[in-house]
C-alpha cells in the first residue's frame, strides 16, 4: 500500500462540507447538535405501522414540496453538495471543471421510483432515471460542473468511506486536482422494511454501546465533501490514511472476533506512518446493533489494548444513513476537530458490558484533536477506517 502520507504525494485536504439530516439543513446544525449532544429521532407516521419494527427514525424534516417530491436523492444529494461548493469556494476558484471529480456513495439511489411504480403512482423521468446510482452520479456531476472522473460505490454501509478514499486516490494519482465526494440515501419503506425483516430495528431508537441497545434506527442524509490537492497542508484538516478489509463473515452478520476490522485499523493506522497512542478519538461505526457494537469493541482491544482514545458515534444522532453515514460522520469528525470538541453519544444511558471503558457520554470541550480516526463496517464483512489529521 502506498503511504498517502509521503512527501511526494499531495496532500488532499477537506476544503469544504455540506449536510441535510435529521437535526436539519446545513453543517451548522449538526454543529449544535454535536455541542448539544442532542438527538434527530423522532416518531415518522409514515412507517406508524404494524409492518414496521418502529416509527422512530432519522428522518429529515420535510416541507410540501419535499413530501411531493418523486426524486429525494437528487434532492438530498444536491442540497448537500451545493452548501459544500459554497464553504469551497476559495479553494475551488483556480481549479478547471476538467480538473474536478464526482464520487458519489450510495446504497439505494432514488428507490422512491421503484416505490411508485410498485404502487402505480406517477413518476417523472428524471427520478426514474436517478434510480440507477450511475445515473444519478452522472448527473450530479453535470449539474455541478463536474467534467473530471464520475465514479459510484456502493459497498453497503462503508460506502462512504470508500468513496472519500476513491476521491483521495484520483487526486494523489493525478487524474483529478479537487473532487465532490457525495453521499445520499433517503428514507422509505423498502428500507424499514428491510431492517424489521431482519429484526435489526431498537423500538426505542438507536443507543449505540448501551447496555440495553437492541437495534439501529434507519435514517436518511445528504452529505458531501469537497476534496482539494494542496501542498501546504498547514492548519488544514487533511486525509491522512485509510484502509478497506473484507472478512467475508456472512452476508448481513458482523464477524464475532472483530479481526477484519483490527486489521483495517492497523493497515490504516500504517498508511497515515501513525502508531496507536498518536490517535486522539474514534468515532466508531456503532449501529446500536448487538453484534456489531460488540464486534467494533473487540476490534478496538486488538489494536488498542487497554489504552483506547475516547470513542463515540453519531447514530443516536442522526440515525444509520447507509450510504450517506461514512460521509455524514466524516463531517461530524471535522467538526469535532475544528470546534475542540470530544462528541458524545445522545441516547446512551449505561455503557454496555465489554464496551471501550473510553467511550464518551456527554460531550467534552476544549480538547485539541490532532488525528482522528473513523470507523465504518458494511453487509458482506466489509471494513472501513480513514484517519484525519489537524496538525
Amino acid at each position: 500500500m502506498r503511504d498517502p502520507s509521503a512527501t511526494s504525494l499531495p496532500s488532499v485536504v477537506i476544503a469544504g462540507c455540506g449536510a441535510i439530516t435529521a437535526v436539519g439543513r446545513g453543517v451548522d446544525t449538526l454543529r449544535s447538535a454535536m455541542r448539544a449532544n442532542t438527538s434527530g429521532l423522532r416518531s415518522d407516521p409514515r412507517f406508524d405501522q404494524p409492518r414496521f419494527q418502529s416509527s422512530i427514525v432519522g428522518a429529515v424534516p420535510r416541507n410540501g414540496a419535499d413530501i411531493e417530491d418523486d426524486d429525494p436523492a437528487f434532492r438530498l444529494a444536491t442540497g448537500a453538495l451545493q452548501q459544500a461548493r459554497d464553504d469551497a469556494r476559495a479553494g475551488l476558484a483556480s481549479i478547471a471543471a476538467e480538473r474536478i471529480g464526482l464520487v458519489l456513495s450510495t446504497t439505494k439511489a432514488n428507490i422512491e421510483a421503484l416505490e411508485r411504480f410498485a404502487d402505480h403512482r406517477p413518476c417523472s423521468e428524471p427520478a426514474r432515471r436517478h434510480l440507477q446510482a450511475d445515473l444519478l452520479a452522472t448527473d450530479l456531476a453535470a449539474a455541478h460542473g463536474a467534467k473530471g472522473p464520475v465514479q459510484c460505490v456502493s459497498v453497503a454501509c462503508v460506502s462512504g468511506l470508500v468513496a472519500l478514499q476513491q476521491g483521495a486516490k484520483l487526486i494523489q494519482r493525478g487524474a483529478a486536482d479537487a473532487v465532490f465526494v457525495v453521499g445520499v440515501d433517503h428514507l422509505s419503506a423498502f428500507v424499514v422494511a428491510g431492517f424489521t425483516a431482519l429484526k435489526a430495528i431498537d423500538p426505542l431508537g438507536c443507543r449505540p454501546f448501551d447496555r440495553d441497545r437492541c437495534g439501529l434506527s434507519p435514517g436518511e442524509a445528504g452529505a458531501a465533501i469537497v476534496l482539494v490537492k494542496a501542498q501546504d497542508q498547514s492548519l488544514a484538516i487533511t486525509i491522512r490514511g485509510w484502509a478497506t478489509t473484507n472478512d467475508a463473515n456472512h452476508m448481513t452478520g458482523p464477524s464475532r472476533d472483530g479481526s477484519g476490522l483490527a486489521l483495517a485499523i492497523r493497515r490504516a493506522l500504517d498508511s497515515a506512518g501513525l502508531r496507536p497512542d498518536a490517535i486522539d478519538y474514534v468515532n466508531a461505526h456503532g449501529t446500536g446493533t448487538p453484534y456489531n457494537d460488540a464486534m467494533e469493541s473487540q476490534a478496538m482491544r486488538a489494536v488498542f489494548g487497554d489504552a483506547c482514545p475516547p470513542v463515540s458515534g453519531c447514530k443516536g444522532m442522526l440515525g444509520h444513513t447507509l450510504g450517506a453515514a461514512g460521509v455524514v460522520e466524516t463531517i461530524l469528525c471535522v467538526l469535532a476537530m475544528q470546534e475542540r470538541v470530544l462528541p458524545g453519544i445522545p441516547r446512551l444511558s449505561i455503557t454496555a458490558e465489554g464496551a471501550p471503558a473510553s467511550v464518551v457520554r456527554e460531550p467534552r470541550t476544549g480538547v485539541r484533536l490532532n488525528h482522528v480516526l473513523k470507523l465504518n463496517t458494511g453487509f458482506g464483512g466489509v471494513n472501513g477506517a480513514l484517519i484525519l489529521s489537524h496538525e
